[in-house]
């Protein structure tokens, strides 16, 4: 655009023009009529004196040069973008991890992984993530302060309860702003919520500033409601449930929010695998490449890209990071229920590495039976 508006006079719209047809190779009839135009006003403006002299040689050769920009300056431009976001993104993620989750979790939905995957990612990072608080947090993510000064933790927003709507967020936030929350009742009575709403707030532990149980803090939740059911105390008692263990804790987590800060959902399983001879996704970096092993892990996502002729890729995740796995075309409609729908998955194949870059090619496929998860894989077709 700046040697046509430099040499041929042209305006911006008119460079524009000339820019759109450099875009595609189907578009190469426009071009070198384009070019043609150009050459004739740039000899024309030297020729008027507009500009230095130029001769018939130059000009040609700079329309020549252009043509084999077309072929690779689209391209060129992205490449140059993407290297700019890549280097900004690593910048972020590794002087300053906190505030890089923040910002992509308070963008979501955007971007190519869930909420889930995120905030282990960023536990795997060293960040402390915090579950919603109903008493600390806000409906957006937040940051707190910890001991280190350098290192704010997460705090996960309400918005990522499940079950809450925009209509309860709404009262929420403008009661939080008119006067932070002291109590589970002060927040359902001054919010106005109804039942369901409560009840999605106790289970996802955001009461637990008040109640750390998280039945109880239902109980209290509905009692504030005035909406018991008919068996419950019909007054405040004394009753002592017992305390979820870690791996209840976990897949209720994930039923309420879509993610867990205390565990992921693969640790339950480690053992079992263990005795099984699979590998989790720490151990590949040891491995050289050309071994048979077994990996499994939660779906995270699903890709079948035209290009990639019927093969199906998957990104396993585990409690320790990603697992590629690649199913080769010939394997896909015979293991179609567990590669398409499982959400958790072991696989027997070959391990590859090229460097850094590790996958595992599939030959032999099973689901994990395991407690129903609330989470889907991001399946792109």
């Amino acid at each position: 655009m700046a040697i046509a508006m430099k040499l041929g006079g042209y305006t911006g719209a008119r460079a524009d023009a000339l820019r759109r047809t450099m875009g595609n190779i189907r578009k190469k009839g426009r071009l070198e009529a384009a070019l043609v135009e150009m050459k004739q006003a740039m000899l024309a403006r030297a020729a008027s004196g507009a500009i230095a002299p130029l001769s018939e040689e130059t000009a040609t050769r700079i329309c020549d040069d252009l043509v084999s920009f077309a072929n690779y300056g689209f391209p060129e431009s992205h490449a140059w973008s993407f290297a700019l976001i890549a280097y900004a993104t690593a910048w972020l993620k590794t002087h300053y991890p906190t505030e890089f989750y923040l910002g992509i979790l308070n963008a979501w939905p955007m971007g190519f992984y869930s909420p889930a995957t995120l905030i282990h990612d960023a536990k795997r990072h060293g960040v402390e993530v915090r579950s919603p608080c109903m008493r600390d947090g806000q409906r957006m993510c937040t940051t707190e302060e910890t001991g280190d000064p350098r290192r704010p933790a997460l705090r996960v927003g309400w918005r990522y309860v499940h079950g809450i709507g925009e209509k309860a967020l709404d009262a929420l936030e403008a009661t939080w702003k008119a006067k932070p929350f002291a109590s589970i009742e002060d927040v359902v009575r001054r919010a106005g919520l109804g039942r369901a709403d409560a009840l999605y707030l106790a289970r996802a532990d955001a009461f637990k500033a008040w109640e750390p149980d998280r039945r109880k803090a239902g109980w209290e939740a509905l009692r504030c409601v005035s909406d018991t059911l008919p068996l419950a105390p019909a007054r405040p008692a004394h009753h002592a449930p017992r305390p979820l263990d870690e791996t209840e804790t976990i897949f209720l987590d994930y039923a309420t929010t879509g993610s867990s800060i205390h565990g992921h959902p693969m640790k339950h399983l480690r053992d079992f695998l263990k005795s099984k001879g699979a590998k989790s996704s720490a151990d590949l970096p040891s491995l050289r490449g050309g071994e048979i092993i077994a990996v499994a892990g939660l779906v995270t996502v699903r890709q079948r890209p035209q290009t990639a002729n019927g093969t199906l890729f998957l990104l396993l995740e585990d409690e320790f990071g990603f697992i590629n796995v690649i199913v080769p075309k010939s394997l896909v409609e015979d293991n179609a229920e567990v590669v398409k729908f499982a959400p958790f998955i072991a696989v027997q194949g070959k391990f590859e590495r090229d460097g850094q870059v590790m996958n595992v090619v599939g030959r032999r496929f099973r689901a994990l039976r395991t407690r129903e998860i609330a989470t889907r894989s991001r399946d792109f077709q």
